[in-house]
């Protein structure tokens, strides 16, 4: 009985014989199959919650207030990924036929650290200044020629008195790539005015906003009579170039500067530092729905891709009835 199945096996038609001994995949072309949607509803929802989570955490008062907290549960997403990325190596080695694993491992990567850098940048550009500002005291009706500017070094807003104001007339600036603009608040007459303390430790501030050439201060609300308060600036970085531009207007107009602190000068100061706050969460809700359509708009395009792999002609066909060969008697006919 052997023999004779061996036997026909030696006799079928080269091209039939191949295409009978191929492994049957479930995606193979001719085997249409139906999408399973738990795993589509995963790969939609669980890369989203994800960078909404990590987003979330890396944005806002947590990693202001418990940073290390916020770095071990998103370091806790990362673990999660990585456990992701092996399991779809393990799959593509051992199993060749399409699958979810690989698509959800990249997606949920992509989600993870695309929300990891966007969270950075609304901490570090709107959530950590808003905080900063919000943690130190605000104070009325000071007088900067009557104060000092060590005794204040807890304030983060500052309404001034009545007839303080900018003397743009002694301003200068330090230039390190941006040219970093400063000029003292008096309280008097612009150039001639003098501080009761000896030192003038209040200074407005500002990025680019100053002629390299000339006293010319043209920062923040430098133009609004209404404005007479001011956000105080807590970046180091910031800081240091501020205070090489102070001791230049010192040496320049023979003030004395002892303790500078540096404000920008607004109208509604409490109105800016919570419009860092809305700026946030703006930026986080628009962050969140874009990165649903995203994952929605790729489920779509890999359950296609998936659905279509099913449509071509089968490589079970008998198209070999076609052969003249065959349609002679068989292939062990023409032998």
């Amino acid at each position: 009985m052997g023999g004779a199945q061996d036997t026909r096996v030696k006799d079928m038609h080269p091209l039939l014989k191949d295409r009978l001994h191929r492994s049957r995949s479930i995606f193979s072309p001719g085997m249409r199959i139906k999408m399973n949607v738990l795993p589509m509803f995963l790969n939609i929802f669980v890369p989203w919650v994800v960078f909404i989570f990590v987003l979330g955490v890396s944005s806002f008062w947590m990693m202001y207030t418990h940073a290390g907290m916020g770095n071990v549960l998103i370091g806790l997403c990362v673990c999660f990924w990585l456990a992701t990325v092996l399991l779809a190596i393990n799959r593509r080695k051992y199993d060749p036929d399409p699958a979810w694993f690989s698509y959800f491992s990249f997606m949920l990567g992509v989600g993870l650290f695309s929300a990891w850098m966007l969270g950075s940048h609304i901490f570090h550009n709107y959530t950590l200044p808003y905080y900063e500002i919000k943690d130190l005291k605000v104070l009325a009706h000071m007088d900067a020629s009557k104060e000092n500017g060590m005794n204040v070094m807890d304030a983060g807003i500052v309404y001034f008195a009545d007839g303080n104001k900018i003397d743009a007339t002694r301003s200068w600036h330090f230039k390190q790539e941006s040219v970093y603009c400063v000029a003292p608040i008096i309280s008097g007459n612009a150039g001639s005015a003098v501080s009761k303390t000896g030192s003038f430790d209040f200074w407005v501030v500002g990025k680019d906003c100053c002629s390299e050439s000339s006293s010319d201060f043209r920062c923040g609300a430098y133009n609004n009579p209404l404005a007479r308060s001011g956000i105080r600036v807590l970046s180091d970085v910031d800081r240091k170039f501020y205070r090489l531009a102070v001791e230049q207007a010192e040496t320049l107009y023979g003030v004395m500067a002892t303790h500078p602190v540096f404000f920008e000068w607004s109208q509604d100061p409490l109105g800016v530092v919570n419009s860092w706050n809305a700026k946030g969460v703006a930026t986080y809700a628009m962050a969140v729905i874009v990165a649903f359509v995203i994952s929605l708009f790729g489920v779509a395009v890999a359950s296609c891709n998936f659905a279509f792999m099913g449509r071509s002609e089968s490589v079970y066909g008998m198209e070999v009835h076609e052969d003249p060969a065959w349609k002679q008697g068989g292939y062990r006919a023409t032998a």
